[in-house]
């Protein structure tokens, strides 16, 4: 596995849990050397310190871009891609099972006349050989994976009226029935889970804009009746630049227990713009809080596209992109215990800011927990219009 850099070493913990977070060196993970355009960004955990990170890829041809790390993301493999066939692909999934299996998944859009088709290549071997491309799903746009805690289990969702989610149990060579999701209008998330839950949020019917909300009980064998959180999720800017689209995500702690889901849009409890909010179970999925407001700036400036994880101890974990440096685009970070008593202190995760002058900057982070770490990956313009990059904070779900 090729080294694109390290971040610390996994056996040196300068910090437990209950400590003020560091993250660590910022490792670019596109190992091109041009100025071609990375973003859209996706990132999953598996067993034995494995990850996996997917990006929509403009080197040259749009492609999708992957790479993996068996150390926790102390190092990270040569990228591999899924070409096109359409020149028109993004929205990249990414997924591990409990077994290692390395799940890589891209969006072909519809183009000249044929349907949209959700692609797979899968790893059995930690990324040494990939399987050829499979088309599994017709969709018009932004498939999301979900890793089962079982070897062999895969979930993926799209969007579209009605969107859907399905599963496999044999590594994505068949598929279950579909489980309707109604109208979804900027895709889902999926967590998974030790004891078969399994959270499903998503944003739905744009007259509306509901928090809407999917749970199984069994592992995805059965669904229970679609719920609705949030009458109103707030307001999105969708003619801004870059663009604030109503996307959610979601991370829960091992047992399904602890969920968190969050979001950006206005809403009164903010600034007057794009804010990060967050909504809390404690019980599974069976009640919510209210929506609290995750970033501590105090005066106006966007803060977007957030993506959360939750670790063994129940505690959330936040990154998104923020613009509180006089509109400069960096990624920050906020931990909580309990979201209802508040945040720590945001911290900056870059190492070196970028332009916030774009057009397009991606839509989405990747929030894990892999053991006692956290890592976050996003897309940064330090150097050009788009790179992806990567950084952990060691000891930041250790024990509190």
């Amino acid at each position: 596995m090729g080294a694109a850099g390290a971040a610390g070493s996994s056996t040196s913990r300068p910090h437990s849990g209950s400590e003020p977070v560091t993250f660590g060196k910022n490792i670019k993970l596109n190992d091109d050397t041009g100025r071609g355009r990375q973003t859209e960004v996706a990132l999953a955990a598996g067993p034995n310190g494995t990850l996996i990170a997917g990006w929509m890829d403009e080197r040259a041809e749009r492609t999708c871009s992957f790479s993996w790390s068996t150390d926790g993301g102390e190092t990270w493999s040569k990228n591999v891609t899924i070409g096109n066939t359409s020149n028109f692909v993004g929205d990249p999934a990414v997924a591990i099972d409990g077994g290692g299996t390395f799940y890589a998944g891209c969006q072909q859009y519809i183009q000249a006349g044929r349907t949209g088709q959700i692609k797979l290549r899968t790893s059995k071997d930690k990324g040494v050989t990939w399987s050829e491309v499979s088309e599994i799903q017709s969709a018009p746009d932004k498939p999301y994976f979900g890793g089962g805690v079982e070897p062999g289990v895969l979930f993926v969702s799209w969007l579209g009226n009605p969107g859907g989610i399905k599963r496999s149990i044999d590594m994505g060579v068949t598929w279950e029935t579909t489980q309707t999701t109604g109208n979804i209008i900027h895709g889902t998330a999926i967590t998974t889970s030790t004891t078969g839950l399994v959270h499903v949020p998503y944003n739905a019917d744009s007259d509306r804009n509901q928090l809407r909300y999917l749970r199984s009980k069994d592992n995805g064998k059965t669904w229970e009746t679609r719920r609705d959180l949030l009458p109103d999720m707030g307001r999105f800017c969708f003619q801004c630049q870059p663009r604030q689209h109503p996307i959610v995500g979601a991370g829960a702690d091992p047992t399904g227990k602890f969920v968190a889901i969050t979001w950006s849009s206005t809403m009164p409890d903010g600034e007057g713009d794009d804010d990060v909010f967050v909504l809390y179970s404690k019980d599974g999925g069976e009640t919510w809080t209210d929506p609290i407001r995750v970033n501590d700036n105090t005066t106006r400036s966007r803060q977007f596209e957030p993506w959360v994880g939750v670790d063994t101890y129940g505690r959330v974990h936040v990154a998104w992109t923020d613009y509180r440096n006089n509109g400069d685009n960096a990624t920050y970070y906020a931990r909580s215990a309990d979201p209802e008593k508040g945040f720590e202190k945001n911290i900056e995760i870059t190492e070196e800011r970028g332009t916030g002058d774009l057009d397009f900057l991606g839509d989405y982070k990747g929030v894990v927990v892999q053991g006692e770490d956290v890592v976050v990956v996003w897309q940064d313009t330090r150097n050009d219009s788009g790179d992806i990059y990567v950084a952990r904070a060691i000891g930041a779900a250790g024990p509190p």
